[in-house]
């Protein structure tokens, strides 16, 4: 298991106390959640995945904080839970959380229901992955290996109701909500004075995990583009605290750096298929872009690949090249060609 970096203060420029609590969500992966002081009630930013160690991370992080930095400030004194987006390493550990804690939760609608309807998300996003992988090229039971490494499992989870409803630019007791799509369709950032809480949707090392808008709307390369310029115009930010790595003090030049990758990753997706005798899957082309992703990495680089090669096909760049199959075929398999 990674070790865990220690528990550390940040102060934003309308005074509020930002303490970063690591915690392990996966066996390779940790996060960071935010316990916010002075901006209305004792708030937490994101839960964890709640799998393994991840919710007594979280726990002894706010230990630390009430015996090293004399905050009283125990887990029953949270009043209020913000999720920045749905995926199950930000929202996993709440329903371990809310034994602790009656606190309000907040999230985007279009996440929602990561909380209101855990069962329904995890049948219809299995559902969807299946007929993407399909799409993409792989045979059933490549398909059903890889979708049992994602770990779509319906878990009998209580239903929670979102007390609070966050929509974009709502500004609630010091805290300024971005709507930030792309990544995940309700990913929020949160601008606390000059600091932003940016989650999944800049980190510092890592270009974020894309998703193809066929499994889940409103997310995709396009989406994250626009949403990426939309927090480039923010006035004011001096750093960035996101849910994984560390902290980005040259927020702008991360943006920039992140956009010059995709430029190279969709130049280096057109230069495969052009150099193919023959129009290509998803799959084929996933396979030489990630020759070396094995497992649940190589369910990330096909959905990474699928999200490219929409955004070049909507653009007209990369069109389809099997017509009559996709006419006549039930969920056929797609194939592109440059222009």
């Amino acid at each position: 298991m990674p070790t865990l970096p220690a528990v550390k203060q940040f102060v934003s420029s309308n005074a509020v106390r930002i303490y970063r609590i690591p915690c392990r969500v996966f066996e390779h992966l940790t996060a960071r959640v935010y316990l916010l002081l002075g901006a209305g009630p004792p708030t937490l930013v994101d839960t964890g995945s709640g799998s393994g160690e991840s919710t007594r991370d979280i726990l002894a992080g706010l230990e630390t904080v009430r015996t090293e930095f004399g905050e009283p400030v125990r887990p029953g004194d949270l009043r209020r839970i913000i999720i920045t987006h749905g995926h199950v390493d930000h929202v996993g550990g709440l329903w371990e959380l809310r034994q602790v804690t009656q606190a309000d939760v907040a999230i985007h609608p279009l996440d929602c229901r990561a909380i209101t309807a855990p069962d329904e998300r995890a049948a219809v996003g299995k559902r969807r992955m299946l007929d993407f992988l399909k799409r993409a090229g792989l045979l059933p039971e490549e398909s059903a290996q890889l979708v049992e490494q994602i770990g779509y499992r319906r878990r009998g989870r209580e239903r929670i109701p979102a007390a609070i409803e966050i929509t974009d630019e709502r500004e609630l007791e010091g805290l300024k909500f971005i709507h930030t799509p792309g990544h995940s369709p309700g990913h929020v950032c949160i601008a606390v004075g000059d600091v932003l809480l940016s989650a999944d949707h800049i980190l510092a090392r890592t270009i974020p995990q894309l998703w193809p808008e066929s499994l889940m709307p409103y997310t995709g390369l396009g989406h994250y583009l626009e949403s990426l310029d939309k927090v480039r115009r923010i006035d004011g930010l001096n750093l960035a605290l996101a849910g994984h790595e560390p902290v980005i003090h040259d927020l702008c030049g991360r943006i920039e750096t992140i956009r010059a990758s995709h430029e190279r990753r969709l130049d280096r997706l057109l230069d495969i298929v052009r150099k193919s005798c023959r129009p290509l899957s998803i799959s084929e082309i996933s396979r030489t872009m990630y020759s070396t992703k094995r497992g649940f990495d190589a369910v990330l680089a096909l959905t990474d690949v699928g999200a490219r090669v929409e955004y070049l096909h909507q653009r007209g760049r990369l069109p389809a090249a099997n017509l009559d199959e996709i006419e006549t075929e039930e969920n056929p398999v797609g194939r592109y060609c440059v222009v």
